[in-house]
């Protein structure tokens, strides 16, 4: 037998840095955790371990995804956007009743309800960037006063009777699953790319991690920063338009139930793939084991109070976490300094 014979059964120091790669827990705890998890409710809930539980699990987060990767991106650009579940529920509210009550095609209801979530997105952008008020006062002041004039202009109540093909559309089952999860897929694909293989989108996140030195590099900071608030905007009024074709309603009640899980996706997902740093394959993985648990939890009989509780821990133990991360990080640094 040759030296080249016993080669080609050896393993390489590539299969070895790739098996190695998935064994680092700092990378993949959380999507470890998660399939603990599957395994502890599959053994102790029977009725856990279904193909059509699974598929409730998948095809349900379309909505909540796409809000998430609006918090996301306004975080990636150093600020907090807090008028994210505010918006979701005036984009829906803005689509049934321009399709309905004034009788506007779908398509240029969708188109009108878009632009009007960029100019939101830009007043939040000068009022932040150009004035200098905090994002976190300015959201949450402007999202209080957009769901206002909303309830004003079209009341609070659940609404319906909107184009019945679009509804159609987003519902449209492949292979088991909603249409609507295959388009936040791709919504989150196409940012994933433009993120991580685009030197706009590189620009964007070294911007929001190092401000000052991105200005001295001669990066538009503060172009950026307006930009992550824009589409921030735009990504929750295409989740309250997605909500919207997969309900066949508005129903801005439903809306603010968002906020909570968005934030905590957007810091759990912080803690995976790309620790320390808030990334889109991330959220996705946070998002799935959040509604894991949750619903998990509900198919053992607690139900109501649970989802409060269980979003509400797994926020501050995601900040907690991603803390420990950056604190571990710089010792690294240090210490290879």
């Amino acid at each position: 037998m040759t030296d080249d014979t016993i080669a080609i059964g050896r393993p390489t120091g590539g299969t070895f840095a790739f098996a190695r790669g998935l064994l680092d827990f700092e990378r993949y705890g959380l999507v470890y955790v998660w399939l603990l998890l599957i395994l502890a409710f599959s053994l102790f809930v029977p009725s856990f371990f279904r193909l059509s539980t699974f598929q409730i699990i998948l095809g349900s987060q379309a909505t909540q995804i796409i809000v998430t990767l609006a918090v996301v991106v306004a975080l990636l650009g150093g600020e907090f956007d807090l008028s994210v579940a505010n918006v979701v529920a005036v984009a829906g509210t803005a689509t049934v009743t321009l399709n309905t009550d004034f009788g506007w095609p779908i398509g240029i209801t969708l188109v009108a309800v878009l632009a009007a979530a960029i100019a939101f997105g830009a007043l939040n952008a000068f009022v932040s960037v150009a004035v200098g008020v905090p994002s976190i006062i300015t959201t949450l002041g402007s999202g209080t006063l957009l769901m206002g004039l909303s309830t004003g202009w079209a009341g609070s109540a659940p609404r319906g009777g909107v184009d019945g093909g679009f509804v159609a559309l987003a519902s449209a089952p492949i292979f088991g699953l909603p249409l609507s999860i295959y388009t936040t897929f791709a919504i989150g694909i196409a940012l994933y790319y433009v993120l991580e293989h685009t030197p706009l989108g590189r620009a964007f996140v070294f911007a929001g991690q190092n401000a000052e030195v991105a200005r001295l590099a001669g990066i538009r900071v503060d172009r950026l920063r307006a930009a992550s608030l824009v589409w921030s905007a735009v990504f929750s009024a295409l989740a309250g338009i997605l909500l919207v074709g997969i309900t066949g309603a508005s129903v801005p009640a439903v809306a603010s139930g968002y906020l909570l899980p968005a934030f905590a996706g957007a810091f759990l997902g912080s803690t995976v793939i790309r620790p320390g740093r808030f990334n889109v394959p991330g959220v996705f993985v946070a998002i799935y084991f959040l509604v894991t648990g949750v619903t998990g939890l509900q198919l053992l009989g607690y139900t109501g109070w649970v989802n409060d509780v269980f979003y509400g821990a797994s926020l501050v133990i995601a900040v907690l976490l991603t803390q420990i991360v950056a604190r571990r990080r710089r010792n690294r640094a240090l210490a290879g300094g």
